[in-house]
C-alpha cells in the first residue's frame, strides 16, 4: 500500500471517532520515505508518525486482514510522548504477546488489546525509539485469534524525520 493509501485507511480509522464532524479527523503534515506525520484536533490536539509493512509472511493462509500500521503517537494534553503501537488488522490471540525486533538486535515486548498492542513496559519505550531511529528494519510478529503467526517487515527510512515533524507540531 502507498502512503496516500496510509493516509486513506488513517483518515477512516480515526474517523470513526469523529463521526458527524465537520473537520476532517486527520491532517497530513508530511510524508517521509516510507513514513508519514499527522495531526488532529479531534479530542485534544494530537499527533503521530504511522507507516505499514512494506511485507507481510503468515504461517497459514489468512483472509479478510484489516489495514496494519506501526504508530507512535504524541498527545501533549495526556502527557503522552513517542507511545509506540500497532494495528495489526486481525483479532489477537487472547493473552498473546507481540514481539518487535529491530535490525536483529534487542526484542521489545508489547501487550495486546483486541487488534492493537502497546509497549508492555513503558520504560522501554524510549529505547525502541531511539532503535528505530538508528535502525534501518523493524520486524513485528503477531499471533492471531485463529493461531496464524504473522510476520510484518516495516522500513525505517523516514522515521526520524516523521518524529521531528509530530515533535514539532505537538512539543
Amino acid at each position: 500500500m502507498n502512503i496516500r493509501s496510509l493516509f486513506a485507511a488513517i483518515f477512516l480509522l480515526i474517523g470513526a471517532t469523529a463521526i458527524g464532524s465537520a473537520q476532517p479527523p486527520a491532517k497530513e503534515i508530511r510524508v517521509f520515505n516510507k513514513w508519514a506525520a499527522y495531526t488532529s484536533d479531534q479530542s485534544g490536539k494530537m499527533c503521530f508518525a504511522a507507516s505499514q509493512p512494506e511485507k507481510s509472511e503468515y504461517s497459514k493462509s489468512i483472509s479478510g486482514r484489516d489495514p496494519v500500521f506501526f504508530m507512535v503517537t504524541t498527545f501533549p494534553e495526556k502527557k503522552i510522548r513517542n507511545e509506540a503501537s500497532t494495528i495489526i488488522g486481525y483479532p489477537f490471540a487472547e493473552n498473546s504477546k507481540v514481539t518487535v525486533e529491530v535490525d536483529g538486535g534487542t526484542k521489545f515486548t508489547m501487550f495486546t488489546d483486541q487488534r492493537s498492542a502497546w509497549i508492555e513496559n513503558p520504560a522501554q519505550e524510549p529505547e525502541l525509539i531511539k532503535a528505530m531511529q538508528k535502525g534501518n528494519r523493524m520486524v513485528v510478529q503477531g499471533q492471531s485469534r485463529r493461531g496464524t503467526i504473522t510476520t510484518d517487515t516495516y522500513s525505517l527510512s523516514g522515521i526520524t524525520a516523521a518524529l521531528g515533524a509530530i515533535q514539532k507540531e505537538c512539543p
